[in-house]
């Protein structure tokens, strides 16, 4: 159980023993049940709630509360289910409520284990946090139009869940809403939700269509953790933020749809997602996560936008069937252990990289070529290039050998041998990079010519960009 879980438990557990010490003003006796109330006599409205400090205050099966009850020559209209009023009443099946309740209080019918159904009716427009938490026979709950906010925690564990409509007058899903529901299929998220809470849908395991409205915005930590059987993820162009972890281990998701609008992948956001095989990634990322593709091991390519400067620690650790990786000429770095384990058989290194992060391609065993194109031989991390193919070679295409060799990169570590290209950027040969070869380079672009010593900006190409790269590069940019 994590912490977020454990707390809100803790924090339960702490206003029920608050709560123990409110008594009942009076009860009344309705269908042969005896029901217990709280009463405003300003207001000539009362709250049904509980007899004492042990709970379980009601032992029928099938309870109906009235639209008034009278005490003391007073009538009392009935707007509320108050604070744990059927808390832990193990026998409590059905409660059908009057259309003059208007609020169902915090944790009114949690772990009521028997509770199979309940009609809300069109006057409630809140429910609070804990609500129905812990009811596990509870299969399905039809949500009044009427209501405009769900509490935290308010279906959590509520494990026999199959279905639930949400009304159109939400404007959130609060944290741990649906912790734990492992048989809700499907959810649609009505038109005006913005947010959606941390933990929201975690443990969802059979939850296979989710859909999304197009006025969310944010998308919280963990808020579909773990809900394995999600097969597709389709998110509006809108959503501007998805904190971490967000989607990870949603193990049948094959697809993802990142919006325009978003501009950074997470910490972990699709970690574990076992059965995804592509992803595109818009240009207007600007940031990718530590773990943000950690064990995606059917993602089988990726092209990192020229948006993104580093690519974090673990970024595509044992993404197992990883063999094409296409960086742009804006990478910097690469972090620890971010291609751990890959398939990749090729792969190159841009120009601006000045760091390769400890075990950044350890046990990459089909890796059998390195290409660089860094003028300055980027600092090498402990144990980088550990367990890849024994003929792995490096062939250097900007810097010298012996520069790379004085940075770690050596004969021992790439053992199918060092060759040192043409210098990146001196296409008259006379070991220099300076004005010349703008014009050597301006021809070679116009003639379609192909010179590895060309590509300035390491995309695999020459053209237009590479003259632009060179300017800089002789700018001193």
């Amino acid at each position: 159980m994590n912490k977020i879980v454990k707390k809100s438990f803790a924090i339960l557990t702490v206003l029920l023993y608050c709560l123990s010490s409110e008594a009942y003003d009076f009860s009344s006796n309705y269908n042969g049940v005896t029901i217990y109330y709280t009463a405003n006599s300003t207001a000539k409205t009362a709250s049904v709630t509980y007899k004492d400090e042990n709970y379980n205050s009601y032992t029928a099966s099938n309870i109906t509360i009235p639209k008034t009850v009278s005490n003391g020559g007073t009538t009392y209209t009935v707007t509320s289910i108050d604070r744990a009023a059927f808390y832990k009443c193990s026998n409590v099946a059905s409660v059908t409520l009057p259309n003059s309740i208007t609020s169902i209080g915090y944790n009114a019918f949690g772990t009521c284990s028997s509770l199979t159904g309940i009609t809300l009716p069109s006057s409630v427009t809140s429910i609070g946090g804990w609500a129905f938490g812990d009811c596990p026979k509870l299969s399905s709950i039809t949500i009044p139009s009427s209501v405009t906010s769900i509490g935290a925690n308010a279906f959590m564990f509520c494990t026999g869940l199959t279905s639930i409509s949400l009304p159109s007058g939400l404007k959130s899903i609060e944290k741990l809403t649906f912790y734990g529901c492992m048989n809700l299929t499907s959810i649609k998220i009505p038109e005006g939700v913005t947010s959606i809470g941390s933990e929201a849908f975690t443990n969802c395991t059979k939850l296979a269509n989710v859909s999304f409205p197009s006025t969310l915005k944010t998308i919280e930590s963990q808020a579909f953790m773990d809900c394995s059987n999600l097969g597709s993820i389709s998110l509006p162009n809108g959503v501007t933020s998805i904190d971490s972890k967000a989607f990870a281990g949603c193990k049948k998701a094959t697809s993802v749809n990142i919006p325009s609008s978003l501009t950074t992948l997470t910490d972990g956001v699709f970690m574990n997602c076992t059965s995804l095989t592509s992803i595109n990634i818009p240009n207007t990322i600007t940031s990718l996560g530590k773990n943000a593709f950690y064990g995606c091991s059917s993602l089988q390519s990726i092209v990192i936008p020229s948006s993104i400067t580093k690519i974090e620690d673990s970024a595509f650790y044992k993404c197992s069937s990883l063999s094409e990786v296409t960086l742009p000429s804006s990478i910097t770095s690469i972090g620890n252990y971010a291609f751990h384990s890959c398939a990749i058989t090729s792969f190159t290194i841009p120009q601006n990289v000045t760091s390769v992060g400890s075990y950044s391609f350890y046990n990459c065993e089909q890796l059998s070529e390195i290409v660089t194109y860094a003028t300055t031989p980027p600092s090498l991390g402990a144990n980088a290039f550990e367990g890849v193919s024994e003929d792995c070679k490096l062939l250097i295409s900007g810097g010298t050998a012996s520069a790379y060799a004085q940075a770690g990169w050596t004969s021992e570590v790439f053992k199918g041998g060092i060759t040192q290209e043409d210098l990146l950027g001196d296409l008259n040969g006379d070991n220099d990079v300076n004005v010349s070869d703008i014009t050597s380079l301006v021809q070679i672009v116009l003639s379609g010519g192909q010179n590895k010593a060309a590509d300035i900006d390491g995309n695999g190409k020459v053209d237009v960009s590479d003259v632009t790269a060179l300017v800089q590069i002789i700018l001193g940019n």
